[in-house]
């Protein structure tokens, strides 16, 4: 995975773009300090800090990504009971996907959708979305998008180790699905980072 840099390569597109529009607004003196904003707001939603997991525990289960933590449930999926965690990434927020523990992928899936804002409360399932699925820890990340971006890039990976990077969203939420023996350390309302604890996978 090529992409260490202080800019997300995600946004190589939507920055040249910017500087473009700069220069040619410099040369024919229009809208100089306008354009000048933009690049640099373009700048801080495309940037890619590093992040070191809060923890190295095999059972420790890490946020995906910045945000706010929207609910807490239990949800079924394929049948089968979880502990979910819906996380609301804004477009201030760092768009940055991590994987929430050492994941081996066995399958990701995109549907296309909508493009709801993201306070609709239909938007998570009927906007255009990417299922992660980690078969050794049994964790699911859904991830959806919002009115602000189409967009979902996620990484070609099959194995990854946790709060390495596995993509990028602008604006989103993020279904975290976890057993039901794993001990959450969050609660609604909460702001997160990407790779700080959101719990604990207990022992069976």
């Amino acid at each position: 995975m090529n992409n260490l840099g202080i800019i997300s390569r995600y946004g190589y597109k939507c920055i040249t773009i910017s500087v473009v529009l700069l220069i040619l607004s410099w040369i024919f003196d229009f809208w100089f300090s306008f354009f000048t904003i933009l690049l640099l707001a373009t700048l801080w939603v495309y940037r890619n800090p590093e992040r070191l997991p809060q923890s190295e525990d095999s059972k420790a289960i890490l946020s995906p990504i910045d945000g706010v933590v929207e609910d807490i449930k239990k949800c079924n999926y394929n049948g089968r009971s979880y502990s979910e965690i819906l996380i609301r990434s804004r477009i201030i927020d760092c768009g940055v996907l991590r994987a929430t523990c050492d994941m081996e992928i066995s399958d990701i899936k995109r549907r296309n959708g909508l493009n709801l804002h993201s306070s609709d409360s239909n938007s998570n399932l009927l906007n255009n979305r990417a299922t992660i699925i980690s078969k050794n820890q049994d964790i699911i990340l859904r991830i959806s998008t919002s009115a602000l971006t189409s967009k979902i890039y996620l990484e070609s990976i099959t194995y990854v180790k946790s709060g390495r990077r596995i993509g990028f969203i602008k604006d989103g939420k993020i279904s975290l699905l976890m057993p039901l023996n794993t001990r959450i350390s969050l609660t609604k309302g909460d702001k997160i980072k990407a790779c700080n604890i959101i719990g604990y996978i207990d022992e069976q």
